[in-house]
């Protein structure tokens, strides 16, 4: 944070960008800690999380129908826009979900709204992504969801593997190397040469492990996090890059 601001404005949070956002299980502080590692000064975020405790379907039906109360409890925080993460429950019910999603966000609060998935191909499309592999911590079925999700839209996921985990607390008991290490394997195992890398789930690793996968392998890495943190920057307007998270952060301009 530069040292040049006033007392007075570092009490004003959110002045360039308060960011609202509902998460689809209780928001692991360390999250929030590296959100403030990585953005500029003046933006902030509120959360809301909704009810999911494991990635099965029903859990995941039932925590979709929550999306208007949150919608509705963060306009009444006074963000400026709101982002819908959770990749397994945007990609439940197919290609376009995101759409409907962010229809219901911003009919419930009257804001400007995204998704995470949405984010992501965003950040696809900036760095001419179309062949990636995937590397996460979820059970082949809900990988295989996100492929097929990809695929209409224009991505093709050449490679992809998971650790096998439905319970949502068990991601954040993995050691924060685990991410690093489990990608590169996913990545060194692909038979097709591809052109990112793509590490859905915010539960598991560290944004600080895109800038040493990028150094190592090679290729750029877009995650749920630095997407949310770049697309949501786009669409409110700032553009002063971030250093030190990987070539997506870098690109704001």
């Amino acid at each position: 944070m530069s040292e040049s601001l006033t007392r007075k404005e570092r009490s004003m949070f959110g002045w360039r960008m308060h960011l609202g956002v509902i998460w689809p299980t209780p928001l692991p502080g360390w999250i929030v800690q590296e959100f403030h590692e990585v953005v500029q000064d003046g933006v902030d975020i509120t959360a809301v999380t909704l009810t999911i405790r494991q990635l099965g379907v029903k859990d995941m039906e039932e925590a979709l129908a929550g999306i208007e109360q949150a919608a509705e409890q963060l306009a009444s925080f006074e963000v400026d826009l709101i982002y819908f993460m959770g990749i397994p429950l945007l990609t439940l019910k197919g290609a376009g979900f995101d759409r409907e999603v962010i229809a219901r966000i911003q009919k419930a609060s009257g804001l400007p709204a995204s998704t995470g998935i949405t984010g992501v191909m965003q950040a696809f499309k900036k760095l001419k992504l179309q062949r990636l592999i995937m590397a996460t911590p979820f059970e082949d079925e809900v990988n295989q969801r996100i492929k097929d999700f990809f695929k209409p839209e224009g991505f093709d996921i050449v490679h992809m593997k998971g650790l096998q985990i439905r319970r949502n607390v068990e991601f954040r008991k993995l050691p924060v190397p685990i991410q690093y290490k489990f990608t590169r394997e996913v990545f060194r195992e692909s038979p097709v040469e591809p052109d990112g890398i793509y590490i859905p789930c915010q539960g598991w690793g560290s944004i600080h492990n895109i800038q040493h996968l990028e150094n190592d392998l090679g290729k750029p890495v877009i995650t749920g996090l630095n997407a949310m943190i770049w697309y949501t920057m786009q669409m409110m307007g700032i553009r002063e890059p971030v250093r030190g998270f990987g070539r997506l952060l870098e690109s704001l301009e």
